[in-house]
């Protein structure tokens, strides 16, 4: 949290919406866990398939 820069922006704008920073990292945490969750849900082929998809698009 301290090192991400996209951790960093997130717990500012949570902290410019008033919350507190122990809410900010509750908020932080649940953003986390429905990332975690996508992933898991998508499972392993997708995953590599959006990959593949976003390194073709980069080049």
């Amino acid at each position: 949290m301290r090192t991400d820069p996209t951790t960093k922006v997130y717990i500012q704008r949570r902290t410019t919406e008033g919350k507190s920073p122990r809410e900010a990292r509750r908020c932080l945490k649940r953003a986390i866990a429905r990332q975690v969750v996508k992933l898991l849900e998508r499972g392993p082929a997708e995953e590599s398939l959006t990959a593949a998809k976003n390194l073709a698009m980069a080049a």
